[in-house]
């Protein structure tokens, strides 16, 4: 007995798939209320199968094969693989320039000199999009340092703690 308990532990230490269930229409639908609130449009319906998943590095939502929403302490975000692939464009934002680009691809925090512009309005602790102003495309999100009335201000210091950028781990996680 002791040979099989031992060996129930072996495999199921070296287990590192994702754990995962389907969401109930109670459940999407005071999720996707809470989300649309704070980002707007994210393209996911009460309709749709979503399913609850959680590993290692955190909890997911997941729409067929993709990975839509993030969970890291208690708050939700889109991913940025899901938001790129269906082309969404979530706000409030802030559009950087080609340098401050290539520091938050690096997983730096986005400091105040590499601001272009702030679209929408948000407070300190909201999650915020960050966007290269070049491409348009989303590069980074983060929780806001400041409000986005003081942001627009300031011209030294960090800005946005960044908690997830393309080509992380949650990025390139594969579902």
């Amino acid at each position: 007995m002791l040979k099989y308990l031992t060996l129930f532990k072996y495999l199921t230490s070296r287990f590192t798939g994702m754990l995962r269930h389907p969401l109930s229409k109670k459940e999407k639908r005071g999720l996707l209320q809470e989300l649309s609130a704070k980002f707007g449009f994210l393209g996911l319906d009460v309709e749709q199968p979503l399913e609850h998943g959680r590993d290692e590095d955190g909890e997911y939502i997941i729409v067929g094969r993709s990975i839509a929403l993030v969970k890291t302490g208690d708050k939700w975000f889109p991913a940025l693989r899901y938001v790129l692939e269906r082309g969404l464009k979530p706000s409030p934002g802030i559009y950087v320039d080609r340098g401050a680009t290539n520091a938050l691809l690096r997983g730096a925090d986005l400091m105040a000199p590499g601001v272009r512009r702030v679209e929408g309005n948000f407070s300190k602790d909201d999650i915020v999009f960050v966007y290269d102003e070049e491409s348009g495309k989303p590069v980074a999100l983060g929780v806001a340092l400041y409000s986005s009335d003081e942001l627009k201000s300031l011209n030294r210091g960090k800005v946005v703690k960044v908690i997830h950028f393309v080509g992380d781990k949650f990025f390139n996680k594969k579902v």
